[in-house]
């Protein structure tokens, strides 16, 4: 496994399915079509009964992303860049960030180097980038949610799971052969919604809230290096107060 996220959801599997086994269960009675149906079901349709696609879609892309990469943005890169717009703009006037701007391909970078290409005051390039940072941590968070959702919905489907298995058995009291599958689905769907919750959509939830506050964090950091371009800062005062947002090993 790549990803240390990816190792410990399978660990936490594993030691399941392994104390299951331990006690001396079967494999197989973990595994029923009618219950996970239920929980899965039950809650992607609560999920998307809640959710704006756009909200929906971009969640998904934040899931992706928590999977792929186990490291917060790092803001060291930043800084540098920062420190070298400052020598430049000393030396060249603002017009020299134009190919920069031009070649950046992330949407809040390019617009706060335009903003400087076109000489807008240090006070109104934080008001202008203050807003576009809060309309973009709302988005992240509101698409970040669906998995805090999606976490609390399935252990209530695992309760419906287990409401529907014991109603099917008390419908099967006479026939004693019949009431082994109503009471596997009761526990097994309830297993399912537990363990999805507390082993995958809210550790899985808690992740993506930390990714987005390091990129908030990451972004105010470049609001105050692009203010301090526009004022004119020397490049060691620009490195200086850069250096107060990044974390020391």
């Amino acid at each position: 496994m790549r990803s240390p996220i990816r190792l410990a959801m399978v660990l936490g599997l594993l030691a399941i399915v392994g104390g299951h086994l331990l006690d001396g269960g079967n494999l197989f009675a973990l595994f029923h079509a009618t219950a996970l149906l239920i929980v899965v079901g039950g809650t992607a349709s609560a999920v998307l009964l809640q959710t704006p696609a756009h909200s929906l879609r971009r969640g998904l892309a934040l899931s992706r992303d928590a999977f792929d990469d186990d490291a917060p943005p790092d803001a060291a890169p930043a800084v540098e860049t920062l420190v070298e717009f400052s020598r430049m703009t000393r030396r060249d006037g603002f017009l020299a960030l134009e190919p920069y701007a031009q070649a950046e391909t992330d949407t809040f970078r390019r617009r706060g180097l335009e903003l400087l290409i076109d000489g807008v005051e240090p006070d109104e390039l934080r008001s202008t980038l203050e807003i576009d940072l809060a309309t973009y941590e709302m988005s992240e968070r509101q698409a970040g949610r669906i998995w805090e959702s999606a976490g609390a919905y399935a252990p209530t489907m695992g309760i419906v799971g287990a409401v529907m298995g014991l109603i099917h058995t008390m419908q099967n009291l006479a026939q004693p052969a019949d009431l082994g599958n109503g009471i596997a689905v009761a526990f097994v769907a309830t297993l399912y919604g537990v363990g999805a919750a507390n082993l995958i959509l809210l550790p899985l939830a808690n992740r993506i809230k930390m990714r987005i506050v390091a990129e908030v964090q990451l972004r105010r950091m470049l609001i105050e290096g692009y203010c301090a371009i526009a004022a004119g800062s020397h490049p060691n005062v620009v490195d200086r107060r850069m250096r107060g947002y990044l974390v020391e090993a």
